[in-house]
């Protein structure tokens, strides 16, 4: 039985300033459900698979550019003031697509200013969680911060199919509607933003953040790179063509397979969270990935919505756990004056294989069939699984701890 002391130790992560933070990412992450149907707009303005592909891949594209220079943004400018930032430009982004008239090159402009400004709106907010996160709980209150937005991510699919078979207008006048509703979602998560707590104070935030290459040439970090971009192909073959898929092959609503996989990750993040911070964040991070593979194999085996539910809950799994696991692994592995810095390189793994992936997997659907795609998806994710393998001294919670030592020390110098 626990004391009571070690239970005052461990307060509510539900606190009126995390609760604002949650409100934050579910207002923002509602507008996600609206751009998983924009293969459809493509296809109804005469689009293909690989201009799905392109418009799909375009918010990674713009995040290229942008990832690195944030980190050094969020390091410099702070935390607070960049989410404001990033929402501010982001609620700009949504409401854009409003004007396109389809599939082109004002869409994936469009499309790749979201992706510039939602990568800063996301580099901030998750080093801001982490860093207000108590000791030994990182991983629980990411797992919570993210659960917020899958909320969203599980109602915002089944709004949007709705809106798109009974507002009484021509197809093209309801996707305008949703896409006016995705900037209303990102205004609301800006208006809750202005309501943040300020940056917490740290002991190295006089001193200016290393160069990212500096930061990027301890082996800690670029083996986090790895499961990062494989993680990157898993999730872009499911949810840059899942709508097309779903529609092509007669396979049922998509909002089974949205609700299954966003329930999934809810589920899990409450009931199983405080575990991210007691296991091996190493084995979090290869199960994680092998039961992605599992999913992307079932998608790419004919069958039916009870098969669509399934992939949803297995992909889901495997998001449930990665995503904190990862995301604490960086945080802890960093100085506290490069953890914007970390973060975004971290990240920065998953933009290159959604925006490379992205087009790719549109030709391969294209020449082959979306089967095909999902099975060359499992095999190049489960490659990626076994290359993170051989780094797995790197992430041991002594190499984490001299990775953190070490950096600090090498700039002191």
């Amino acid at each position: 039985m626990t004391s009571a002391p070690e239970k005052q130790k461990q307060p509510s992560l539900l606190t009126g300033p995390f609760l604002r933070i949650l409100m934050i990412h579910l207002t923002a992450m509602g507008c996600f459900g609206v751009y998983y149907f924009l293969p459809r707009f493509i296809r109804l303005t005469g689009g293909n698979e690989f201009m799905i592909g392109l418009v799909m891949g375009a918010p990674a594209a713009a995040a290229l550019l942008f990832r690195l220079p944030t980190g050094g943004w969020v390091d410099r400018l702070g935390r607070r003031p960049m989410v404001i930032t990033g929402l501010a430009l982001f609620t700009v982004a949504n409401f854009l697509p409003v004007f396109a008239s389809g599939a082109g090159l004002f869409l994936i402009l469009a499309r790749a200013a979201a992706g510039a400004s939602m990568i800063i709106y996301f580099t901030a907010i998750v080093t801001y969680v982490a860093e207000k996160a108590p000791e030994g709980r990182r991983s629980e209150a990411i797992a919570l911060y993210g659960a917020a937005g899958f909320i969203a991510q599980a109602l915002s699919p089944w709004m949007c199919e709705q809106l798109l078979e009974v507002l009484p207008f021509e197809m093209m006048t309801r996707f305008r509607i949703l896409f006016a509703l995705a900037g209303a979602f990102t205004l609301l998560a800006l208006v809750f933003s202005l309501l943040m707590e300020h940056d917490d104070h740290h002991e190295e935030k006089h001193l200016a953040p290393d160069p990212w290459h500096q930061v990027m040439r301890s082996p800690t970090l670029l083996f986090i790179l790895i499961p990062s971009v494989a993680f990157g192909i898993g999730y872009t073959s499911i949810f840059s063509f899942i709508t097309d898929f779903t529609e092509i092959h007669s396979l049922g609503p998509t909002s089974y397979f949205f609700i299954s996989y966003s329930v999934t990750v809810v589920v899990l993040r409450l009931s199983t969270g405080k575990l991210l911070d007691r296991l091996d964040r190493r084995m979090i991070t290869v199960a994680s990935l092998l039961v992605i593979v599992v999913g992307l194999l079932l998608a790419s085996s004919p069958g039916g919505a009870a098969s669509l539910v399934l992939v949803g809950i297995l992909t889901g799994t495997g998001h449930s756990y990665i995503f904190p696991a990862l995301s604490t692994l960086t945080f802890d592995s960093s100085p506290a004056r490069n953890r914007g810095t970390s973060m975004a390189l971290y990240m920065l793994g998953f933009d290159v294989s959604t925006m490379a992936m992205s087009p790719l997997f549109g030709m391969v659907a294209e020449h082959w069939d979306y089967f095909t795609m999902f099975r060359v998806a499992a095999w190049m994710l489960l490659a990626g699984t076994l290359i993170y393998l051989t780094g797995w001294r790197f992430h041991s919670a002594e190499a984490v701890r001299r990775a953190a030592a070490g950096n600090s020390a090498g700039s002191a110098r």
